[in-house]
Order: structure tokens, then C-alpha cells, then sequence
């Protein structure tokens, strides 16, 4: 078929990245990172329910942009968290709709991207797509047990740029990514770090279960995170806002901002030197974890993301983990091309579009 626009929609927890791709999804027409309101944000009781008012972001900008919505052949959202997705795409449907607005999930702002996409494509009459969910992992067996029988371990990362970052990275020395084991650290308001052999990912260090973020708490001791949920103080949503939104960087200095941390280091503040060395110490130790299952052959470790063009920060963690392999600083991320690319091969029929 022929392919014109694909619009894609990357929601992150405070902001919503468009771009537009033209020529078949080869050439970026153009790309905004919309930044919303904090507190509007942080207003809403869930992840779900932000869905009309991003939305609503997005096409006023494209309006503004005097952007003609009849030139589009796809809509494209980055992968949410439902537990059991595979890697690659998969077409939105309304049962896969749906279920990305469920409370029951874990709250993630990725389960953005269908909830927004969706209906834009719906409107328009033309197919919608997510690619590359956080859940889309190959975790080993081993990976899965977690110490308590009634609760399985599932692989929550930010699959779609660490792919795309392992594909650079390897293309730039003459490899198949499939063909080398790599660790990658993406970090943005979340950190996670992921272990790749054979193209898949075979173990992560999640944001509930690894190191703290900007926003969000890592894992934490259970002992005491059980006595605070039930401490009277705390309410269900209270304790979930702690995991992903209120908790890491945020809870102890007010901030999600890396750069008003370093702000603040170069100031003398020596909580805030104290809390992002404790980020730097957490992110090295998961790293060092997943050389685990690699049985502590890495050919390299990738830092990526936002939060990568912090030096001090990668300086710290080198600092830390140095020792297992080389580390690659690749700071910022290509989830925008990723998600265009998987979007086109499915509409090419190149890649199958999976059904929820």
C-alpha cells in the first residue's frame, strides 16, 4: 500500500513527544516534546485518565501547525504495560484499548501511547499501532521467580530505544546485535537496565524493582514499604504515586529535574549530592546484576536515555561498574524513528501485526 504520514506518539509522565514521519515513514517532517503541566498531571487519580486531555494536546498542535490529518496512513504509540505482550507490533484494537486502560495495570505512562493513538486513527479511518511494549521481553525461567510462589516476575523496561540504541551501537562496530550480549541502562524519569542475548531480552532491573529514578522509587525494602502501606497515612493510590510519580529523586529533593540536581550540587547542597551519588550507586548495581545472567560475559554496556547527558552521572556510574566492561554513553534516545519504522514495516506487510 502506499504510505504517506505516520504521526507518533511517545507519552512519557510528564510530557508527550509527536512527531510526523512523511515520504513512507523515511523522512521526519517534524517533532515536538509537548511538556504538560505538572500538576495537572499529577491531578488526575490515574494513567487512563489522562488519555482525553493528551489527546487533546496532540491535535491542538497539530492544528496549530495547520497540519492536514487526511494526509495520515497510521497512527503509532509507543507499547504500554500489559503483562504478556511480545516484542515488536501489534494493532490496536478495542480489546487491547481497553485493556491499556485498566486500573489494574501497573501505572505507566506508555499505556498512553494506545489510549491516544487509537481513537486519533479511529476518527480518521486508518490503522493503529503500538510497538515494542515495555513488557515485550523473553525473560529466562530462572528470571521469573521472584522468592514469593503467587507473584512471577514480568519484564518491564524500556525496550523500544534500548533495541534501537543495541542496533546502533552494534552497526557502529560491524555486528549483529543478536550475535553479542549487551547490557543497556535506559534512564528518564524512570531507570531501568536490561540484559539482551540473542536479540531478546533475558532479564531487567525494572522501575519497581531496581534502581530509583528522577520519579520513581526503585525497589525498595519490603519490611518497611509493607509497614508504610499499612501505617493508616496511606492510601492504596498514595503508595502507587510513591512507586512511579512521587517516589526516587522527587521524594527526597522536590525535583525531577537532573539538571536543578547538579544545580544544586554545584551550590553545596550535600543531601542532593548525597541522593544522586545513591541513584549513581543504584543503576551500577543493577548493571552489575544482569552481568549475572550473562555469566559476566558483556561485550558492552549502554547508558542511554534523557538522563545520559548528565556527566557527573555517568561519571559516578562508571565509577561504579566500570570494572564488568566497556561502557558506551549513547545519552538521549531513537524511540521516535523506532516506532515509525515498526509502524511502516507493518503496514508494508513486512512484519505481522499481532492481535491482542
Amino acid at each position: 500500500m502506499e504510505i504517506k504520514d505516520v504521526l507518533v506518539i511517545n507519552p512519557g509522565s510528564t510530557s508527550t513527544k509527536i512527531a510526523i514521519f512523511t515520504e513512507g515513514g523515511s523522512k521526519l517532517l517534524f517533532e515536538t516534546n509537548i511538556v504538560h503541566d505538572e500538576g495537572k498531571v499529577l491531578s488526575f487519580p490515574d494513567v487512563a485518565s489522562q488519555k482525553d486531555y493528551r489527546k487533546e494536546t496532540v491535535l491542538e498542535y497539530l492544528r496549530k501547525q495547520d497540519y492536514d490529518l487526511s494526509r495520515l496512513s497510521a497512527v503509532v504509540g509507543r507499547g504500554g504495560m500489559i503483562i504478556g505482550l511480545k516484542s515488536g507490533g501489534y494493532a490496536i484494537n478495542e480489546r487491547l484499548y481497553e485493556k491499556m486502560a485498566s486500573p489494574e495495570l501497573p501505572q505507566h505512562a506508555s499505556s498512553l501511547g494506545a489510549l491516544v493513538a487509537y481513537p486519533i486513527a479511529q476518527e480518521l479511518g486508518i490503522p493503529s499501532f503500538i510497538y515494542d511494549s515495555t513488557m515485550g521481553c523473553d525473560l529466562l525461567d530462572t528470571v521469573k521467580i521472584t522468592g514469593i510462589a503467587e507473584i512471577e516476575k514480568y519484564g518491564a523496561t524500556h525496550l523500544l530505544n534500548s533495541r534501537a540504541q543495541a542496533m546502533k551501537y552494534a552497526a557502529s562496530v560491524g555486528r549483529d546485535y543478536k550475535e553479542m550480549q549487551i547490557i543497556v541502562c535506559h534512564m528518564g524519569g524512570g531507570i531501568t537496565a536490561n540484559a539482551w542475548k540473542g536479540g531478546k531480552v533475558v532479564d531487567v532491573a525494572s522501575y519497581d524493582d531496581g534502581p530509583m529514578g528522577p520519579e520513581r522509587s526503585g525497589g525498595v525494602p519490603l519490611l518497611l514499604f509493607n509497614k508504610l502501606c499499612f501505617d493508616g497515612k496511606h492510601t492504596q493510590a498514595d503508595m502507587e504515586k510513591l512507586i512511579s510519580g512521587k517516589g526516587g529523586i522527587y521524594s527526597y529533593l522536590g525535583t525531577k529535574d537532573c539538571r536543578e540536581v547538579e544545580k544544586m550540587i554545584q551550590d553545596g547542597d550535600e543531601r542532593a549530592k548525597l541522593v544522586y551519588e545513591a541513584m549513581a550507586l543504584q543503576v551500577g548495581k543493577a548493571i552489575a546484576g544482569l552481568s549475572c545472567t550473562l555469566e559476566g560475559k558483556v561485550d558492552v554496556i549502554i547508558l542511554t536515555g534523557g538522563v545520559a547527558h548528565s556527566r557527573m552521572l555517568t561519571d559516578m556510574i562508571k565509577g561504579f561498574c566500570g570494572h564488568i566492561g566497556k561502557i558506551e554513553i549513547m545519552p538521549g534516545e531513537s524511540e521516535m524513528e523506532a516506532l515509525a519504522s515498526g509502524a511502516c514495516r507493518m503496514l508494508r506487510g513486512e512484519e505481522e501485526a499481532k492481535e491482542y
